[in-house]
């Protein structure tokens, strides 16, 4: 009897506990919450951007370091989707003129924020708080995202993001083109190629290297070609830019490895050998 007992009450505990373990099984942890809500709430068509910012800064804390990853990652698309709205707000012409004389007065764009136009002041204070900032080109102002803005969540999210945010902060403080031209020196051009192909290498399976090796393509561009205001080779003359010559060459005695270097290699031996001089050999060469 007593055996009997013992085994009867053996198997209740044995289903009570199998109960409780297929419970909690079902039940969401709390990071799982975080991150379906993440999911719902940028899923949603009219969303703006300071709810995803508000979300993220409360909970990246509680996830790891890849979902944390995640939704800065998230936030960022966001941002993206919805940046050319943000930009017809910009387009109104009164802004702008408001923005202009502003810009002449003092000629830093921080200056916008105290702009004596409440209109403008608070649009400005919306654009930042979202993480955008306004840049100028050829007399239009004009919001971009502001990458610095993620520095906040670096200890949070994994290497390779951080690294990607990285990168894109170089480019969102210091632009490389404006009005066509550059508006970097041609040895920040090589810098960056470098860097962005730096990354590629060592953060090969991340989700980032695509949008990274797009950015390199464009600088490799720069590096062959320049850009229209700001070309490699006079229009004129057909010689090379002197500065670009000087980084080129400097560049090359630093003796860096990758694919990137030994491209800069092999064009200046094409340019050595025609003297510098955009000829048919050179443009075939940079066209291939």
């Amino acid at each position: 009897m007593k055996k009997n007992t013992a085994f009867m009450l053996s198997l209740i505990i044995g289903i009570l506990l199998a109960f409780v373990f297929s419970r909690s099984s079902l039940s969401p942890t709390k990071e799982e919450k975080v991150m379906a809500g993440f999911n719902d709430l940028i899923a949603q068509e009219e969303i703006a951007v300071g709810e995803v910012i508000a979300y993220v800064d409360t909970h990246v804390g509680e996830v790891s370091r890849e979902n944390a990853a995640k939704l800065a990652l998230g936030l960022e698309q966001v941002q993206k989707d919805q940046l050319s709205a943000w930009q017809r707000l910009y387009e109104d012409s009164a802004l702008q003129e408001e923005m202009a004389a502003v810009y002449q007065r003092h000629w830093s764009l921080d200056n916008l924020k105290q702009a004596e136009d409440e209109t403008t002041r608070q649009i400005v204070a919306k654009t930042v708080a979202s993480g955008y900032k306004v840049e100028t080109a050829e007399g239009t102002f004009f919001p971009v995202i502001d990458y610095t803005f993620y520095e906040k969540y670096y200890e949070a999210m994994t290497a390779d993001v951080r690294a990607y945010f990285t990168l894109m902060a170089v480019e969102s403080e210091a632009t490389p083109v404006k009005d066509a031209a550059l508006m970097i020196s041609w040895e920040e051009i090589l810098r960056r190629a470098e860097a962005q192909e730096k990354f590629i290498e060592e953060y090969n399976t991340s989700t980032q290297v695509e949008p990274v090796r797009q950015l390199m393509e464009r600088y490799i561009t720069f590096a062959l070609f320049g850009c229209n205001n700001t070309p490699l080779f006079s229009y004129d003359t057909k010689e090379m830019d002197p500065e670009a010559k000087e980084a080129f060459a400097a560049y090359i005695a630093k003796g860096s490895t990758g694919e990137f270097s030994a491209l800069i290699k092999d064009y200046f031996e094409v340019l050595e050998k025609n003297d510098f001089r955009l000829t048919a050999e050179v443009e075939a060469y940079r066209k291939q």
